[in-house]
């Protein structure tokens, strides 16, 4: 078994932070996001936000080792399938943030050596306000030492197969963004997320657990999702709004030169909030991330 049960429950040590507007520049470098809100003071205000707004997967910055979450990776192979953030508030540039993780919960999945963990990732402010809450939910296999590691963040195991496109949702579309990922768009976001696992940056290390290549961050491809949305927020006819909830479930690998079209579709409105969903479609017409998100519209 994986997984100690007694790990349910346990949280890491916090890790506090003041959010720099030169952190959040950075991040929007890395993802190729050129809305001037991550840089410009003035632009942010006018967008109706106190400062420069961190962007929807900015917190993924805030690490936690496999160890202290009851891992080991020289034993166990770890595969991220969903994530999803929720915001009380948007963040901004000068707020400080006090993140930490806990093991939420530990099942068997019934086959032999595999367990799922679901952990959350809880940021407060120094008054106690809880700004965003986390979820990561990941797979956990029992490996020989070759294959251990963290084989994929954001992705299906090495060995997986292609799976068919699922339906796309019904709702009327909001505008597309296309992104073509490089090996240097990778490196970068790697530098930004301080996530340098060697399958992302590697190809010797990728080639080592069974790909034939080095392979994107999944929260990369989240990361384009958030930008689906704040470029729709600040285009749309009455423009304002921010990012409340995004969840995503990894669906495919993304490898260097794929063409990605992240798109999103309106579903039901619940006052100054909106649902949508929102997926990504390589050029090769696999579906490598599905996932919705709620829009808060001022």
């Amino acid at each position: 078994m994986p997984l100690d049960p007694a790990m349910q429950g346990h949280e890491t040590r916090s890790q506090t932070g003041t959010i720099a507007a030169d952190d959040i520049a950075d991040f929007a470098d890395a993802v190729g996001d050129v809305n001037p809100i991550f840089r410009d003071a003035a632009a942010a205000q006018g967008a109706g936000y106190a400062n420069i707004p961190a962007q929807p997967t900015f917190v993924t910055r805030f690490r936690v080792s496999f160890a202290e979450a009851g891992l080991d990776p020289t034993r166990s192979q770890v595969l991220h399938g969903e994530q999803e953030y929720e915001y009380a508030r948007p963040l901004v540039a000068g707020d400080t943030l006090s993140l930490r993780h806990r093991v939420a919960s530990i099942r068997q999945s019934g086959r032999g050596g595999t367990a799922i963990m679901t952990l959350e990732q809880l940021g407060d402010t120094p008054q106690g306000e809880r700004v965003v809450t986390g979820r990561s939910i990941v797979i956990v296999r029992e490996t020989p030492p070759t294959t251990a590691g963290v084989a994929s963040v954001g992705a299906s195991a090495p060995a997986a197969k292609s799976r068919a496109t699922p339906p796309t949702p019904e709702g009327e579309r909001i505008p597309a963004l296309d992104k073509k990922v490089t090996q240097a768009q990778i490196d970068a976001y790697a530098a930004v997320s301080g996530d340098h696992n060697p399958i992302h940056i590697d190809p010797a290390a990728a080639r080592a657990v069974g790909l034939d290549g080095t392979i994107a961050h999944g929260m990369l491809s989240m990361a384009f999702l958030g930008q689906l949305l704040t470029d729709w927020l600040a285009t749309r006819p009455a423009p304002g709004g921010w990012v409340s909830r995004l969840r995503v479930r990894f669906q495919g690998m993304v490898r260097p030169d794929d063409t990605l079209t992240c798109q999103g579709a309106l579903g039901e409105r619940d006052g100054d909030r909106q649902r949508l969903s929102v997926w990504i479609d390589s050029q090769h017409g696999e579906r490598v991330v599905t996932g919705d998100a709620d829009v808060t519209l001022r």
